[in-house]
C-alpha cells in the first residue's frame, strides 16, 4: 500500500512538473525583438511572475534550455557557446534574457525553456513570415554588360533569401524612372528568390549617368545596382546599324527596279524585233509571188513547144 502511494506522488509531482512547463503559471518569456532580421541579434525575455515568486528568487538557478537539439544553453550567465549565445541578467529584476546572435532560419520553430529555481516556461520560437525580414544573401546579375536589347535598356537581377516580397524601382541621376517587375521564383517558409526585371526605352533616358535599383522591404530599403553606365556608345552603334540596314534596303531596291526596267525594256525590245521580222518575212513572200508567177509562165511556154511534137 504504501509502495503504491509512492508511485503516485511520484506521477503527481511529474504531472505538476510538466504542467508548469507547458502552461507557464509562473513565468513566462516572449520575443521582444520585433521585426526578426536574419543576419541580426534577438533577445529571448524570461519574465517571472512576482506574486509567485518569493524575494530569495535573484538566489536561485537561472537556466535557458532550447535549439535544434534542446541543449543547455546558459546558466546564470555562463553559456555554452559564447558566439551564439549570451545571457542577460539584471541586478533589481528578477528577468532574465537570453540574447542569440547571428540569428537564422535553423533557429526558429524549435522549443526554448527559460527556468529560474522550480519554476519555468516552454515555448516554441515561432513568428509569422510577414515579421521577418530577410536581407538578400545573394545578388545576381543574370545579364553581361550589354543592357541594349532592342532599343530598350533592359537589366535582370536575382535575388535569393529575400523577404517580405520587395518593391522595386529604377532611378537615374537621382530622378525617378520607374517601377521594377518583380516576380517570385521559389518559395520557402521564410523567404522567397526573385527576379527584379528593370526595362525602359532608351530614348527615355539620358546614355550617360548613374543608375540605381532600390527595393523596399517595408522596414528597409535596400540597393540591389548602382553602377555609372554609358550606353552612348551602344546606342551611336545601334543608330549607325539602323542606318546602314536601311542603306542597304533602299540600294537594294533600287537595284531591283533597276533590273525589272531592263527586263521590261528588253522585252519591249524584243517584241518589236520580233514584229519587224514578221512583217519582213510578210512582204518577202508578197514580192516573191510575181516572180514565181512569171517564172511558172515562162517555163510554162518553153516547154509547151515540145509538148505540141
Amino acid at each position: 500500500m504504501n509502495r503504491m502511494l509512492v508511485y503516485i506522488a511520484l506521477i503527481v509531482l511529474v504531472v505538476d512538473k510538466a504542467c508548469k512547463a507547458s502552461t507557464c503559471t509562473s513565468a513566462s518569456w516572449n520575443l521582444s525583438t520585433l521585426p526578426l532580421s536574419f543576419g541580426k541579434n534577438i533577445i529571448l525575455r524570461c519574465i517571472i511572475d512576482n506574486k509567485k515568486v518569493g524575494n530569495d528568487s535573484h538566489l536561485k538557478v537561472r537556466q535557458w534550455t532550447g535549439g535544434q537539439n534542446y541543449d543547455m544553453l546558459c546558466t546564470d550567465g555562463e553559456c555554452r557557446d559564447p558566439n551564439k549565445y549570451e545571457m542577460l541578467t539584471r541586478n533589481t529584476s528578477k528577468d532574465f534574457e537570453l540574447l542569440i546572435h547571428n540569428f537564422s532560419e535553423s533557429d526558429l520553430d524549435y522549443k526554448y525553456t527559460c527556468t529560474c529555481g522550480f519554476d519555468s516556461c516552454t515555448r516554441k520560437l515561432f513568428v509569422e513570415p510577414n515579421h521577418v525580414m530577410s536581407l538578400p544573401t545573394m545578388t545576381k546579375l543574370m545579364k553581361d554588360k550589354n543592357y541594349i536589347n532592342n532599343d530598350s535598356m533592359e537589366i535582370e537581377i536575382m535575388l535569393e533569401k529575400v523577404n517580405p516580397v520587395p518593391n522595386c524601382s529604377a532611378w537615374f541621376e537621382g530622378r525617378f524612372i520607374n517601377d521594377a517587375t518583380v516576380t517570385v521564383m521559389k518559395w520557402y517558409a521564410y523567404h522567397n528568390d526573385v527576379k527584379v526585371i528593370f526595362n525602359v526605352p532608351v530614348t527615355d533616358v539620358n546614355c550617360e549617368g548613374r543608375l540605381q535599383i532600390l527595393c523596399n522591404l517595408v522596414y528597409r530599403n535596400v540597393t540591389i545596382f548602382d553602377e555609372h553606365i554609358d550606353i552612348c556608345h551602344a546606342r551611336e552603334e545601334g543608330t549607325l546599324a539602323v542606318i546602314t540596314v536601311s542603306i542597304g534596303c533602299a540600294v537594294f531596291v533600287m537595284v531591283l527596279l533597276i533590273c525589272i526596267y531592263f527586263v521590261k525594256r528588253r522585252e519591249i525590245l524584243f517584241g518589236r524585233r520580233y514584229w519587224t521580222n514578221e512583217k519582213t518575212k510578210q512582204s518577202a513572200n508578197v514580192n516573191q509571188d510575181p516572180l514565181l508567177t512569171a517564172d511558172t509562165k515562162k517555163q510554162e511556154k518553153e516547154t509547151s513547144p515540145i509538148l505540141n511534137m
